[in-house]
């Protein structure tokens, strides 16, 4: 089976959404069936719909902070789940001021979902298993960002369980069947190949500082908010957010596999957002600037 994960990016704009640029989502699937959503900006529903992925299949909700760009989109995916019968459990994660935000919204609308909604309050650094099945996990790690309010960085972490050497019970005469299983057990290298683990980050909105880099450290992909591009670095600093070239940098000095460009101002309007990627590369070649519903994908 090709172990798979892949990455929409649903809304990739600054404060300010555009026609071409919606604010802050992005959606994680796998081929173990997880669904995972970072941020729930105005309109996620609508580009999850162009995206052809379920509102019911999602699992895990993990929010950055409380800036409504990042979670306006939230009180209306929430009816939109219950509109169409979902009945499973739903895991959101957030900081204090968001899980409120959550609570407050549920009690004005007088909201009956039909399903539960484990919310899990962080703070400072910390890690959630969101899935376990047969040895196979993930893991979410926090920690904090360096923004005008309390905001967390993100990684999602794939361990997945050592896979049988098929080459190996070839040579030995092994039959394939139930008993392979306690070679597994065996911890035998010889019948095992190990895997590494996969890393995806999402700095969510931040200026660059250590906390980020402890976060996105070895990562396999990061999407690193770059809002605004080198003529705007004195804003970027005011604002507590990041130009393309300091992601970049980040992502240098983290040990990044690949760097994606997201959280794009909007007075960046169609190419001139490119320049943002120019000014990236210059640092880190492997920097792709994503644009709403792009897609990429992982095998792992």
């Amino acid at each position: 089976m090709t172990r798979w994960i892949e990455l929409t990016t649903l809304g990739t704009g600054g404060a300010y959404p555009g026609e071409n640029r919606f604010t802050a989502s992005y959606v994680i699937r796998d081929w173990l069936g997880n669904v995972v959503l970072l941020d729930v900006g105005e309109g996620t529903q609508y580009r999850l719909r162009q995206a052809d992925i379920p509102l019911t299949r999602i699992s895990t909700i993990l929010i950055t902070h409380g800036h409504g760009d990042h979670i306006n989109g939230l009180p209306g995916l929430l009816q939109s789940m219950y509109l169409n019968t979902r009945n499973i459990p739903l895991n959101i994660i957030a900081s204090s001021d968001v899980i409120k935000f959550i609570k407050d919204t549920l009690e004005v609308e007088g909201a009956h979902l039909g399903f539960s909604i484990n919310l899990y309050e962080i703070n400072q650094e910390g890690k959630i298993e969101i899935f376990n099945q047969k040895g196979d996990k993930i893991n979410v790690y926090w920690h904090p960002s360096c923004h005008s309010r309390e905001a967390y960085c993100y990684t999602l972490e794939w361990n997945l369980r050592p896979r049988i050497n098929v080459e190996e019970m070839k040579r030995q005469g092994i039959i394939p069947g139930p008993d392979v299983e306690k070679y597994i057990e065996s911890n035998d290298d010889k019948m095992l190949i190990r895997l590494n683990p996969f890393r995806i980050s999402y700095t969510g909105d931040t200026k660059p500082c250590d906390s980020i880099i402890k976060c996105i450290k070895d990562s396999d992909v990061i999407i690193h908010e770059s809002t605004f591009s080198d003529d705007n670095e004195k804003e970027a600093d005011q604002f507590f957010h990041s130009t393309g070239r300091r992601a970049a940098l980040d992502a240098k000095n983290s040990r990044a596999s690949l760097l994606i460009l997201s959280h794009i101002s909007s007075r960046y309007e169609g190419y001139e957002a490119l320049e943002i990627e120019k000014q990236a590369k210059e640092e880190f070649k492997n920097t792709i600037l994503t644009w709403d519903l792009a897609r990429f994908r992982f095998i792992i």
